[in-house]
């Protein structure tokens, strides 16, 4: 009876928490605060299912286990932190001027209350990436004291940097626009985390003492897998054949190419002008070339012959309502098209419609559509080509070429260089003087170098960044590794993986793939200066990194790894590819610029590759049942349930790092955004294998790859259902 009221509170609190990511969304984050997360049978529920979980583990003695006991304390001792926190902690916000003291703030509730302090701001300032207009950080200095003194003693309240008085914490929110007002988050909860820090720690040691431990089932069940095994499944890829236009003016390539090199200001970072090409051409075309034109090509061509590039059909429209709209047979318009004869944009009108709610047209298609026309837009406002600096002390500003309202402080030489350089360099292309479009490319590098050559890129960052926008912008060799995974993984079936010959392809496919995604990382690690775990494309780039560490560190143990993880690597690819705008290298916000940031997220992209792996090995425990191939069936279970204990540990890790970071960043540890909530919901998910002995429906082969391959709904949920349907202060992961 006792393990039925666990499995039905457990299941319960699963469920409730996955609703209220739901209800959320239609009413708000109030709402579930108050009526669910923060509601009496909620805590109750947390409660009854500690204790019964409890008188469980005393009925059967499981205490005598140190690091099962270590591992089930923990998470009392959290639960326990969580309900100080959320009895007895204090927030809330205070705003401050330049100059005034204030010790009053007000409360979750909008109720004002005091402060045993008075506070005052002495400075705000934004500090800048050099040579960007681009937030690295926000500094508030406050001045406080005690009582009636006059304030003497400064902290620096910054992001990432929370500053600590008298057991409260204050935390950057916001700024005034004039830069002498600040608001700042307040926090006093000094048992609520102290209390939950100490579970953290001993889920930590829990979980090291049960990866030591003799008594687990881990060291049967890799004696179990230590066996060769094959695995996987078949796919298709699509190509599109490429052909040359020798009929359009285009520039000549030595010169499109040494302009690719120019550097700009392009995402509040300075990148060479191929980056904005590289973007520019992808984003309309959907390709890295156009009828083989490169992308500086494309680029710079269109900015010196604009007229003829305008009635080019390199704008791809995949939806047919809007094709319709613009007049156009099939998927490819040109700039011209959106217009009509009056000049006039013929997608206003629906886009407008649209915007006020009236959904006459597919409004993906459309708002894609439409993003593209106003990309050439903005490309000929020249938004992409800001690449003449002007340092004004401290600060550098960006001008375009030919810029006419430019400050008076710039010396008139100077000026003269920004305004006609551009039109010099257009002149000697279209009259075919080579040598002096070359020297007129110079200076203007010169012009970069003299104004502000310290925090330029340097020429090898440069090359590397071109080297990178070439890879990062072509698709086969993702579809190839695609293909070659899914037929080399057919033939591993097919043959039981005994041919040496498949063993020497399969490792070469490895060592090729595990080059060219650490390629890709390596360089944007360099580039963007920071690891790069920051967003979508990067987490699934280092996905798939990851998994194929994996693979090499266990292909000797377990052979049939050779199949899944070259597999699940190039889907993980596949959706980093279409990930977007994600694929560009922008300046971290400056919240998710914390080292625990990076190490959350890289523990729990390890737990999701890992999950992945059982994914896969259910669907191949499904092949065997049916084959009757039951020696095989049980390596497959053994390895499947090896790999669930580091997968589960390291997801509770992450989101103990996460919360760890939360905590230091905004001064709060676990605030139920969806995205939390759902990692919470994956971790109970999986956790629940882990108790096969206690649980008779996990000890039958089919019925637990059946509930690993539903689990991975979760991490899918998790991942991408978040993300773009239930958003959260986690939506920019």
């Amino acid at each position: 009876m006792n393990k039925k009221l666990i499995i039905t509170l457990y299941t319960l609190i699963v469920v409730c928490i996955g609703f209220a990511t739901v209800i959320e969304k239609y009413h708000g984050t109030g709402f579930v605060s108050e009526q669910i997360y923060g509601a009496w049978w909620f805590s109750a529920l947390w409660a009854v299912l500690t204790m019964a979980a409890y008188a469980y583990i005393i009925k059967q003695h499981l205490y005598k286990r140190v690091a099962v006991m270590l591992l089930h304390m923990s998470f009392v001792v959290i639960l326990i932190g969580a309900l100080t926190t959320h009895l007895f902690a204090r927030r809330g916000s205070i705003g401050l001027r330049s100059g005034i003291s204030t010790s009053e703030y007000i409360d979750k509730e909008g109720n004002s209350q005091q402060l045993p302090f008075s506070l005052m701001l002495k400075e705000f300032r934004i500090v800048n990436y050099p040579g960007t207009d681009a937030p690295l950080d926000y500094q508030s200095i406050i001045q406080y004291a005690e009582g009636d003194l006059q304030p003497e003693t400064e902290i620096v309240v910054s992001m990432n940097n929370i500053g600590h008085i008298d057991g409260y914490r204050l935390f950057q929110s916001n700024y005034d626009t004039d830069g002498q007002g600040v608001t700042l988050g307040i926090s006093y909860d000094p048992y609520g985390v102290a209390i939950t820090y100490l579970g953290y720690i001993l889920l930590l040691v829990g979980i090291i003492a049960t990866l030591m431990s003799r008594k687990t089932q881990m060291r049967t069940l890799y004696r179990k897998a230590i066996q060769p095994l094959a695995i996987l499944l078949p796919f298709v890829l699509y190509a599109s054949p490429i052909r040359a236009n020798n009929d359009l003016q285009t520039v000549d390539k030595d010169i499109a190419h040494r302009m690719g090199t120019i550097n700009v200001l392009y995402n509040n970072r300075i990148c060479p002008l191929n980056t904005v090409a590289t973007d520019f051409v992808s984003k309309l075309s959907g390709s890295a070339s156009w009828k083989g034109f490169s992308v500086d090509e494309i680029f710079v061509s269109w900015m010196i012959y604009y007229s003829p590039w305008e009635k080019q059909k390199l704008i791809r429209v995949k939806n047919r309502e809007v094709q319709q709209l613009l007049g156009i047979n099939g998927q490819w318009a040109s700039y011209s098209d959106f217009l009509d004869e009056y000049h006039e944009y013929k997608l206003e009108n629906a886009v407008n419609a649209l915007r006020a709610g009236v959904d006459t047209l597919d409004r993906k298609g459309l708002m894609e559509a439409d993003e593209k026309f106003h990309m050439v837009e903005m490309f000929y406002q020249g938004q992409f080509i800001r690449m003449f600096p002007y340092r004004f002390g401290d600060a550098v500003n960006w001008y375009t070429p030919g810029g006419q309202s430019l400050p008076r402080e710039i010396p008139v030489k100077e000026q003269f260089f920004i305004k006609q350089s551009m039109d010099y360099l257009t002149e000697s292309i279209v009259t075919g003087q080579h040598d002096k479009a070359i020297e007129i490319i110079a200076k203007i590098k010169l012009f970069q170098r003299e104004m502000i050559g310290e925090i330029l890129p340097t020429e090898s960052t440069g090359k590397a960044e071109i080297f990178y926008n070439t890879l990062r912008s072509q698709k086969w060799p993702v579809f190839l590794a695609l293909t070659f995974s899914l037929l080399l993984c057919v033939t591993m079936l097919m043959s039981s993986y005994k041919g040496t010959w498949l063993r020497a392809v399969s490792l070469l496919f490895l060592v090729l793939l595990t080059v060219y995604v650490t390629l890709l990382l390596g360089l944007r690690w360099w580039l963007s200066g920071h690891i790069p775990v920051s967003n979508g494309h990067e987490t699934m780039l280092f996905m798939a990194w990851v998994l194929l560490m994996i693979t090499i560190l266990l292909r000797q143990k377990f052979p049939m790894i050779l199949g899944f993880g070259p597999l699940i690597s190039s889907f993980c690819l596949l959706v980093a590819i279409l990930a977007g705008s994600d694929s560009q290298i922008t300046p971290l916000m400056p919240v998710l610029q914390s080292p625990l940031l990076s190490i959350h997220v890289m523990t729990v992209m390890c737990a999701y590759a890992l999950f992945a792996l059982q994914m896969l090995l259910g669907v191949q425990a499904f092949l065997l049942i049916q084959k009757k191939r039951n020696e095989e069936l049980e390596r497959v279970t053994a390895l499947s349930q090896l790999l669930l204990y580091p997968a589960v540990f390291l997801l509770a890790i992450g989101i103990f790092l996460g919360a760890v970071w939360a905590n230091v960043s905004w001064g709060n540890y676990w605030s139920w955004d969806p995205k939390e909530s759902w990692a919470l919901i994956t971790l109970m998910v999986y956790a629940a294998p882990l108790h096969k002995a206690s649980v008779g429906f996990f000890h039958k082969p089919h019925c637990y790859h059946i509930y690993m391959v539903g689990a991975f709904l979760a991490v899918i949920i998790t991942y991408f259902g978040v993300n773009y349907l239930l958003g959260g202060m986690h939506s920019y992961a």
